[in-house]
């Protein structure tokens, strides 16, 4: 029986949490949007970041900022990530941790960064009861463009098949046999008609 009240418990404290991260993101979305930004995507990836670093805090009874890295960056496509730390307080709100971030420039700041457009949050509980919270807003990182491929294969109108000439070089410098007019004295025309010198 004592098993079966700790494990309902645990799982009210778990839904509990879920519906404090659901209302804390809410608040988030509704004041960007009533300050002109795009709401943010949540994340799952963020709030999993989001809520690891609120267990961490949660576990050592701290509050600290995660060390960020580039790697962190790249192995998540993010182009920037920025946090916000609540905690340990016995408060713990969605309502209260909301207002606390507003309440300062910087996490404001983060709040409503326009870049951002992800966003993940994360609470954990110590052993007496005090409650850490974690945002975090991303930007992704913009897909990679592919490397310019070259013609050698692929332009069969090319008079030197093989020489592998950007995409980019026009077709007239490529083949020659596509070559511009020529005005009486044998000098090259441009395509607006004017001589080369």
């Amino acid at each position: 029986m004592f098993r079966l009240i700790a494990l309902l418990l645990i799982l009210g404290s778990l839904s509990a949490r879920a519906d404090t991260c659901d209302d804390l993101f809410l608040l988030i979305n509704q004041e960007r949007v009533q300050a002109g930004l795009k709401p943010l995507t949540r994340s799952p990836k963020l709030d999993q970041l989001a809520s690891e670093w609120a267990g961490v805090m949660a576990s050592k009874n701290s509050q600290e900022h995660r060390p960020l890295s580039k790697a962190l960056l790249n192995e998540n496509g993010w182009k920037n990530l920025s946090e916000n730390i609540y905690g340990p307080v016995q408060n713990g709100s969605a309502r209260s941790i909301f207002q606390a971030w507003m309440g300062s420039s910087g996490h404001r700041g983060n709040l409503m960064r326009e870049s951002s457009t992800l966003g993940g949050v994360g609470i954990a509980v110590t052993k007496s009861g005090a409650v850490c919270a974690v945002f975090n807003g991303a930007m992704p990182s913009p897909p990679a463009t592919p490397a310019t491929s070259t013609n050698a294969a692929q332009d069969s109108d090319v008079a030197f098949p093989g020489v592998g000439m950007p995409d980019f070089v026009p077709k007239s410098m490529r083949d020659p046999a596509a070559a511009l007019p020529s005005n009486s004295d044998g000098r090259k025309l441009n395509q607006l008609g004017r001589t080369n010198l």
